[in-house]
């Protein structure tokens, strides 16, 4: 168990270098988005940062606290903190679907919980060599095998593993829409088109250059969009991954999601993506024409640990220095 665990906290560097300064303590500086509203969660990113520590459910936010090995939960809007979890290892991602709570381990353990409460419900041994992040979508829960070349497929109805289905080197991040879903790698930058009926795999589209590492998918407007370090904003052609154009959003995204009738992406300078580091340096707005503006600017260190979209609000993680932010839609 301790080597899974060890290589599951490397896989999460996803190439970004350990930052001993960087892992919060309680009296940490805290940095701040203009025009956001800041709750205070949890300072505990770690020397290898997660990326999808945030999913909401219904008026409340699940913060995945990785070095604390916990949930938190945050009642929204207020932004009280109304109790947690303790897990059994450091936890690297929360999602919501399905009528439950998820959360990944970095012992490979898939957790599913009560998603009001947090009650554990059921521990599901994954065996990847190194699990790492988690997706609903299909009618089942997905996590990627970052080691392995591959993405697990788990049935909720019965709380295993059905099918490993192969892809690239890298799987970071998946989008769905109906019986269709896709998978970006970002060690070679492939798109893959995913057959849910069958399990199957195929590849569609290779990006961005030598030093890129595409990394986050959205989609919008019947378009499928895709970005990541060293690369700009792409919106492709989900049928054949053909490019249909290329956004210059003022730098390269750390995440993206899409809500509103727009894309949020949070950007960082080309000088931050040649550190790995997540810090961003503003939020842009991208509408289905490719028009972008500035939502808000970072004042300070930012770091972006998860993103989500809810309650008329997109909802930044910052587990560097332990922070919620909200900004209105």
């Amino acid at each position: 168990m301790k080597r899974r665990a060890l290589l599951a906290a490397v896989s999460l560097a996803i190439a970004m270098p350990a930052a001993s300064s960087s892992s919060a303590s309680p009296g940490a500086s805290v940095g701040g988005i203009a025009g956001a509203r800041a709750l205070r969660a949890c300072a505990a990113a770690g020397p290898y940062w997660p990326t999808m520590t945030l999913a909401l459910a219904g008026k409340a936010a699940w913060v995945a606290c990785k070095e604390q090995s916990r949930l938190v939960r945050l009642a929204l809007p207020s932004g009280r903190s109304t109790g947690g979890v303790q897990l059994d290892a450091p936890v690297t991602a929360v999602a919501v679907g399905l009528g439950s709570l998820w959360a990944l381990d970095t012992n490979s353990t898939l957790y599913r919980l009560d998603a009001r409460m947090g009650r554990v419900r059921r521990r599901i041994q994954l065996d990847a060599v190194a699990a790492y992040n988690i997706w609903i979508g299909g009618g089942s829960v997905w996590v990627a095998d970052d080691q392995g070349a591959s993405v697990l497929r788990i049935a909720p109805s019965r709380n295993k593993v059905v099918a490993h289905v192969p892809v690239g080197d890298g799987p970071a991040d998946m989008a769905f829409a109906g019986t269709q879903a896709w998978v970006v790698t970002h060690r070679d930058n492939t798109i893959f088109h995913v057959d849910l009926a069958r399990n199957t795999a195929t590849r569609v589209a290779t990006l961005g250059g030598a030093n890129a590492a595409v990394e986050r998918l959205a989609l919008l407007g019947g378009s499928l969009w895709a970005t990541g370090r060293g690369a700009p904003l792409y919106e492709l052609d989900p049928a054949t991954g053909a490019t249909r154009r290329s956004v210059d959003i003022g730098g390269t995204g750390i995440d993206v999601v899409a809500t509103a009738g727009a894309l949020w992406v949070p950007v960082r300078t080309a000088a931050v993506d040649r550190t790995g580091f997540p810090t961003m340096t503003a939020l842009r707005r991208v509408a289905r024409d490719g028009a972008v503006t500035t939502v808000a600017k970072a004042r300070g260190r930012v770091d972006v640990h998860g993103l989500a979209a809810g309650l008329g609000a997109i909802w930044l993680a910052d587990n560097t220095n332990g922070v919620v932010y909200r900004l209105p839609t």
